[in-house]
């Protein structure tokens, strides 16, 4: 049972999203409004779609990376899985940039591929180790992949603005139908199955040895809950780039709204998050039009502050 409290919250954040939406497609570089003819709605609608499927992905994928490894500061920006989403498009795009362009499947395949291979090296890198271990390792790894999408920057200068704008979370700006068919339904198959993790993950917040003792395979559920949270962070990669703290954020919001059960927290950090990332979407190229700031400016301006507060907070 659902109180009544949590209800009215739920609410009145998916009432805020729904006006987001709106004031995301009313909003832009070409004039105010939606167009005589309802134009500017069907051109801002792909950018509107992407930050709001992206931020779901991001804010249930961190609320479910925090349950797995116990950890309220971890976030796929933090953890390195993002960086390796974009290396994996950069090395893509190394190989032949044009081919690319021509199969669209591919750069969410490319992205999938680099952040499960963070996701793998993350976890076995830090093994059972602190929760400061793990923040270390995953800064270690952010810095990592950072350098190798640099480089590739660097050396193919074809690819070299479209990367520069992924690692400064500035796709949105680039979002077509076409090129988010594909990373908005994975976003969404993703979030879906994560949703249905909530129970393992409040037996997993008892400790890997009561978890088992109650029913949960730590082992499956450990590898499913990554290649997931991969999944997500790598379709989100593909519509935003690389976009911190949204998934610090939104589940520290809605653990403070919800309490700890994964029931509550999943989807409400799901709703928070697409509400975050739109709010910043849209606060970054309306509060400054001819020099747009891009989404990961505005949530590292709201997000670095309270993850220095988060931190502050824990005893390793």
């Amino acid at each position: 049972m659902i109180p009544a409290r949590i209800l009215k919250f739920l609410g009145i954040i998916f009432l805020c999203v729904i006006g987001l939406a709106f004031l995301s497609v009313s909003i832009g570089q070409a004039g105010n409004g939606w167009g005589a003819n309802y134009e500017l709605i069907w051109l801002r609608f792909p950018r509107t779609l992407a930050a709001l499927t992206a931020g779901l992905a991001l804010g249930i994928g961190g609320a479910t990376q925090q349950g797995l490894f116990r950890n309220p500061l971890a976030d796929p920006g933090l953890t390195g899985v993002f960086g390796g989403a974009l290396l994996g498009i950069a090395t893509l795009l190394a190989i032949n940039d044009s081919w690319v362009w021509e199969h669209a499947w591919s750069i969410p395949a490319s992205a999938f591929t680099g952040a499960m291979l963070t996701s793998i090296l993350l976890v076995a890198l830090n093994g059972k180790k602190s929760t400061t271990r793990l923040i270390l390792t995953g800064l270690g790894l952010n810095a990592f992949t950072a350098a190798g999408t640099l480089i590739i920057a660097t050396r193919f200068s074809a690819s070299r603005d479209i990367l520069i704008s992924g690692m400064t979370g500035d796709w949105l700006g680039l979002a077509t139908l076409e090129l988010i068919f594909i990373p908005t339904i994975l976003c969404g198959v993703a979030s879906l199955f994560l949703l249905t993790q909530f129970l393992a993950l409040d037996r997993l917040s008892l400790g890997e040895e009561m978890a088992q003792s109650l029913g949960v395979n730590v082992a499956v559920t450990r590898r499913t809950c990554v290649l997931f949270t991969a999944l997500a962070a790598a379709a989100a990669t593909c519509l935003v780039g690389q976009v911190a703290f949204i998934g610090l954020l939104a589940p520290h919001f809605a653990r403070a709204i919800a309490g700890p059960r994964h029931a509550l927290v999943l989807p409400l950090s799901g709703l928070l998050g697409a509400g975050l990332l739109l709010l910043a979407d849209t606060a970054g190229r309306s509060l400054w039009p001819q020099a747009p700031l891009s989404a990961a400016a505005m949530t590292a301006l709201l997000g670095a502050p309270v993850f220095v507060w988060i931190a502050s907070r824990q005893n390793d």
